[in-house]
């Protein structure tokens, strides 16, 4: 392991000034920032996470931008379980240890969704943006926080979660490359940091489920089940809602609800055989204007390009790459037009290019931002996203299962055994889209 100084070996770093120098407000402005907090919320220079993460900027600019060795084409079995860590001496003087865990793994993870290196480092780790702190309704305890872009999500998680999910790595990774549309939460990074005199604190990073924001009417995350799930609508209207919350709402997906309940139950399946439960389906909901409901030939031929290939190091066109896009639709129109035909799916139309789709269970994947979580009704656009999978059914699953039972009088509630949680949130998913 080795130790450097912040700066002394990543370029934009120098010049920077020490975060910590900045002065602390006074502690009555500290505690009506704290009271005052709602929704989304800047982390400054008066939040107790603000160090950290700045130290946290610091290690992922470093294993991300310094290290091309993990650049790989297929990571092997010792990348699943490799462990990357360095101390750094920050300029106040302190040192912290920053860990990288199966960082060639994730790097492909990355890759395959269309995220190169340096555009995960400009997003997640900016040198001189703010992150945002996400106030959640979560009983877990874990702090949230936004890149300042909102586009990725970080987590803070128990080390024992964290060590179940790197026991299960190469399996997500294998269900990803066997359903690249899949629509379990796309994991990108998984870090740890250790400053003097504070715990150590184990961070996921993902992909922003409701990205972008700015639209979204409703939100709601989805177990399929009712008891100790109700949350009190929010005035403002960005309270995340629950199941008894969802009763009478359904997912209106038109022709492509055939696709989605297929992958909820592929994505469901898995996770019970991976023995886990109590995982969520977030959903949110944005209604179309007119101009979202039109869609160019173009967008059709971006939306098969996005669709059959997962390898592209960005999934930001350049002017180039539209008049190429162009090209190819002007050449390919009449046979496009001919397969975009109001009896066929969008999902048929692949088969156009790629017959053997169906294995793979892949969808025309819309020409927007967060394609893989957004989903295009007749009159509704949906971000949707499998998350929170790291609860196995154990000891202590078993005995809350007990208590439940007596608290909700063997009600339906959240901790039952893999399989039949799967199969009941089939079912609810299932019976609530049209």
């Amino acid at each position: 392991m080795s130790v450097s100084p912040i700066g002394s070996d990543i370029e934009e770093n120098q010049g920077t000034s020490d975060p910590t120098e900045k002065r602390k407000s006074s502690a009555w402005t500290r505690f009506k920032k704290k009271w005052a907090r709602k929704g989304i919320v800047d982390v400054d220079v008066d939040h107790h996470r603000y160090e950290m993460l700045n130290c946290m900027r610091d290690g992922i600019r470093e294993v991300t931008l310094q290290h091309p060795e993990f650049n790989k084409s297929e990571p092997s079995a010792d990348d699943h379980t490799d462990v990357f860590e360095k101390a750094f001496v920050s300029p106040s003087g302190k040192c912290f240890h920053f860990t990288s865990y199966a960082s060639a793994t994730f790097v492909m993870i990355r890759q395959a969704i269309g995220i190169s290196d340096q555009q995960y480092a400009n997003s997640l780790a900016p040198l001189h943006l703010p992150y945002l702190e996400f106030m959640s309704n979560s009983k877990s305890g874990a702090d949230f926080f936004l890149s300042n872009d909102k586009c990725l999500f970080m987590k803070t998680d128990k080390e024992y979660y964290i060590n179940i999910f790197r026991s299960f790595l190469p399996d997500y990774l294998h269900h990803f490359q066997q359903y690249p549309h899949s629509l379990i939460v796309k994991i990108m990074g998984l870090y740890s940091i250790k400053i003097p005199g504070q715990k150590k604190l184990f961070f996921l990073v993902m992909q922003s489920i409701f990205y972008p924001d700015n639209r979204i009417e409703k939100r709601f995350d989805v177990k399929g089940c009712f008891a100790g799930r109700y949350q009190k609508p929010s005035d403002k209207g960005a309270r995340v809602l629950k199941d008894q919350n969802f009763t009478n709402e359904s997912i209106d997906l038109g022709d492509q609800r055939d696709w989605f309940v297929k992958q909820i139950k592929l994505d469901a399946e898995f996770m019970s055989e991976l023995g886990v439960q109590d995982y969520s389906l977030l959903v949110g909901i944005q209604f179309l204007s007119p101009s979202d409901k039109k869609e160019s030939l173009l967008d059709v031929v971006i939306g098969v390009q996005k669709s059959l290939k997962h390898n592209s190091p960005s999934n930001d066109l350049s002017n180039n790459q539209e008049d190429s896009l162009s090209q190819k639709a002007e050449c390919d129109s009449d046979a496009i037009k001919k397969e975009n035909s109001p009896h066929k799916s969008p999902t048929h139309m692949l088969s156009f290019y790629k017959p053997s789709i169906k294995t793979m269970n892949l969808r025309l994947l819309p020409n927007c931002k967060n394609s893989l979580h957004t989903i295009d009704g007749p009159e509704q656009r949906y971000y949707i996203g499998v998350i929170d999978f790291f609860t196995l059914y154990e000891c202590r699953q078993r005995t809350g299962r007990f208590w439940k039972n007596i608290k909700y009088c063997f009600g339906d509630h959240s901790t039952i055994p893999p399989k039949k949680y799967a199969d009941r949130f089939i079912a609810f998913i299932t019976e609530h889209t049209t």
